[in-house]
């Protein structure tokens, strides 16, 4: 039997930015022997508009079927067009602690979020992301939809900060190696704890800046962060 050597989890609100994150996550699993898994969480409080608590219990059932078969079909649909298992789940309840209990019961060692056009990591909401992104030993993949990958395109790659501090990341190393373009490096001075890479496309050219968050909403290329 044929085991991925590494574990995607896609972080999804089923908004504008699903498709794109997921060919970002097929991208990356088909160069690296990765598995991917598709989450979604739904705050009870955005289907349940009663305290009658037959109505909202009938509400919670309704939503959950519909929301369980707009995820199958839309991995169905990516997992038949580009040849490759996708697993998926979706529950209710507070979207970090959620989160947060299903990465520990997962533990994948790469996640995938998305960012709003011409914003910074806003995809989950703020809060949600900048959680995410805190996840210690995790490389957060933030997929762009301005110029996002394709899975049957080659990965182009720019780096930020000493490409010596990605060595000891197996994921990174072996984007590294199937990258077509040269390496491209640029720096982010007060980022001291994360390592970025940039998922490259031809012109961009990003200069220094001190702020992370002040990139994120300027570059519009994916990026990937090892922390």
């Amino acid at each position: 039997m044929n085991t991925s050597k590494h574990k995607i989890v896609v972080l999804s609100d089923l908004k504008d930015s699903t498709a794109t994150l997921l060919k970002t996550a097929i991208s990356l699993a088909k160069k690296t022997n990765a598995s991917i898994h598709f989450f979604h969480v739904k705050k009870p409080t955005e289907v349940v508009i009663t305290d009658n608590q037959l109505s909202a219990k009938r509400a919670l059932n309704s939503k959950f079927t519909e929301t369980n078969k707009e995820i199958s079909e839309l991995v169905s649909e990516f997992s038949e067009k580009y040849n490759i298992d996708i697993s998926s789940s979706f529950t209710f309840g507070n979207v970090k602690n959620e989160i947060d209990l299903f990465l520990e019961d997962s533990n994948p060692n790469i996640i995938v979020i998305g960012k709003r056009r011409d914003k910074g990591i806003a995809a989950l909401g703020d809060k949600i992301s900048k959680h995410v992104l805190k996840k210690k030993g995790k490389t957060i993949i933030i997929a762009s939809s301005e110029n996002d990958l394709k899975p049957e395109n080659e990965i182009s790659l720019g780096v930020y900060n000493e490409i010596e501090q990605q060595y000891n990341n197996d994921f990174i190393n072996e984007i590294i190696e199937n990258a077509n373009k040269p390496l491209k490096k640029f720096q982010v001075t007060d980022s001291n704890d994360v390592n970025l890479l940039v998922v490259d496309r031809e012109a961009v050219k990003p200069k220094s800046t001190k702020s992370f968050n002040k990139l994120l909403s300027k570059i519009d290329v994916s990026l990937v962060v090892a922390n």
